[in-house]
């Protein structure tokens, strides 16, 4: 699966709230960033289901529209809006996915602030 595809897929299951498709696109030992700390938030398939479980499951109204995207390679990089998510009203995010054999390895966010 393309890196477009993979990260489209991983896209439209957050918004569906479907955790297991949503823990299916990334790699086993996936590791998510703050921009621009050099430490993973988060690291490990178990650790994102714990985590985006609870997320999605107070976040019924939960949804990412992208504004826009970029690609080049195994590279994506989305502008992002996220509506609904419990305690937070709206946020404008980018997202940079990496993506190695069909899975997203690493994701770094650049908050608005």
């Amino acid at each position: 699966m393309s890196a477009e595809k993979i990260v489209q897929k991983q896209v439209n299951a957050y918004n569906a709230r479907d955790i297991v498709t949503f823990v299916s696109c990334h790699a086993e030992h996936v590791e998510l960033y703050n921009f621009p700390e050099n430490i993973p938030f988060l690291v490990g398939r178990e650790k994102l289901k714990n985590v985006y479980k609870v997320i999605f499951e107070k976040s019924p109204n939960l949804n990412t529209k992208i504004l826009s995207r970029m690609k080049m390679g195994n590279i994506v990089i989305d502008h992002e809006e996220v509506t609904g998510r419990k305690g937070v009203d709206r946020s404008i995010i980018i997202a940079i996915y990496e993506v190695e054999n069909g899975l997203i390895s690493k994701a770094r966010f650049i908050r608005e602030k």
